[in-house]
């Protein structure tokens, strides 16, 4: 019996898939590590700091005069502290968008600001991995916060799509004119998708409106869909 030959389609197609697990797998430990980072500061540090926070108050019962004073100041200084790593933690990975996926985190971001943005999913998004559910988030509140800057109170509305690629297209109908500029915040949100071979796109016309857009690759198997019913 004869050994079928494998012909170039067949290698090349092979090469592709072991080149896409590869890339999704490297992508996917980065996210990975910010995850384990999020669960230290929150189970270690912040629990620490939540501990001497309530020491110094229970020591400045029993204060008074300039002691009272210096713990009662050192106590305000630590609780700003805590509510500054919550944020930061917060902003590592937030537990709505690892228990209810892309949709539902962008949708309580956007809820935020107010009324006035909106966010859509017309079709259900396949399982996304770690790392291209980081990108698309972290994609969608910086559009959202450069979008109430700029354009404070106007209607804002968040398309969410995919296929081979997510898709991820803020609107405002502010007045216009952004602009890709180096070292502000269009420039470094593209360097951060490129890094996961991703691609920004940028109109903003005099007037209005402005719309910045995201497609990062899913890094799916050949023959896998990018429509999904899970998140």
């Amino acid at each position: 019996m004869f050994k079928r030959k494998t012909t170039n389609e067949e290698r090349q197609a092979a090469e592709i898939a072991r080149l896409t697990a590869s890339r999704r797998a490297i992508a996917d430990a980065y996210e990975v590590e910010r995850q384990r980072i999020e669960r230290d500061l929150h189970d270690g540090t912040q629990q620490y700091l939540v501990a001497a926070s309530i020491k110094l108050g229970e020591a400045s019962l029993d204060l008074t005069g300039e002691a009272a004073q210096l713990v009662a100041s050192a106590k305000k200084d630590l609780d700003a502290g805590l509510a500054a790593l919550r944020t930061t933690v917060h902003g590592i990975h937030p537990q709505v968008l690892k228990d209810h996926g892309l949709v539902a985190a962008l949708s309580d971001v956007a809820s935020s600001y107010g009324p006035h943005v909106s966010v859509f999913a017309p079709h259900p998004l396949p399982s996304l991995s770690p790392s291209v559910l980081a990108a698309g988030y972290f994609f969608g509140t910086e559009a959202l916060t450069n979008a109430a800057k700029h354009a404070p109170g106007a209607p804002v509305t968040v398309l969410v799509t995919s296929d081979a690629d997510l898709h991820i297209s803020v609107v405002d109908e502010g007045p216009g004119g952004a602009a890709v500029v180096p070292g502000q915040g269009l420039a470094g949100m593209a360097q951060r998708l490129e890094a996961f071979g991703g691609a920004l796109t940028l109109s903003s016309p005099p007037g209005g409106p402005t719309r910045v857009a995201c497609s990062i690759p899913l890094l799916l198997d050949r023959g896998a869909s990018g429509l999904g019913g899970v998140r």
